[in-house]
């Protein structure tokens, strides 16, 4: 089975997130749209695993269920060209970054490996982007709703190709405490 680890986004948020997608629909001459369900902020790739070291995941994930859940809000909308998407990115977040390498080191103390180069946290929106507008102007017709939200459940997804398209199916989630 082929699992990742990511915040789940508030349903609100999704809805944002949609709405700017359906506006950068209008100026797309190509592009594979991610769904409103699949939205998420993955904090660690994992890949295939067998089934049953899912509780090795399940205790790094306990092991970080004390922490406390970021606040996000989307700062922009940009493209990463080496990956050929169009994606949400969030400003600098401390609680972000301490619970990915928290996680990312209780991760490998059960045995995976982790990718140890710069987080960069987004949400893909676009896969195989293409624009009748340079992207700069594009953008100039998509409304950023940058208001902040919390993300305190993080979840263990396995990613289910089907004749649909991929879906993410959540196997276990922790919540995080939140800040008053």
């Amino acid at each position: 089975m082929r699992v990742f680890i990511a915040l789940n986004l508030p349903e609100r948020t999704k809805d944002n997130l949609e709405r700017s997608a359906n506006q950068f629909k209008t100026h797309a001459t190509k592009g594979r749209f991610v769904p409103k369900a699949n939205y998420h902020v993955t904090l660690h790739f994992i890949g295939n695993i067998d089934e049953n070291r899912l509780l090795y995941v399940q205790s790094a994930l306990d092991g970080v269920r004390e922490m406390i859940a970021p606040r996000l809000a989307v700062s922009q909308f940009t493209v990463l060209r080496a990956s050929n998407i169009v994606c949400a990115k969030f400003g600098k977040n401390e609680n972000l970054a301490k619970l990915h390498e928290a996680l990312g080191n209780k991760l490998e103390q059960t045995g995976f490996a982790v990718e140890h180069r710069a987080y960069r946290p987004h949400v893909t929106i676009i896969r195989e982007y293409g624009f009748e507008l340079p992207f700069s102007e594009v953008t100039k017709f998509v409304d950023v709703y940058n208001k902040p939200f919390d993300a305190p459940e993080v979840v263990l997804y396995e990613s289910v190709s089907g004749k649909d398209g991929v879906t993410y199916r959540p196997l276990y989630a922790v919540t995080l405490e939140t800040e008053e």
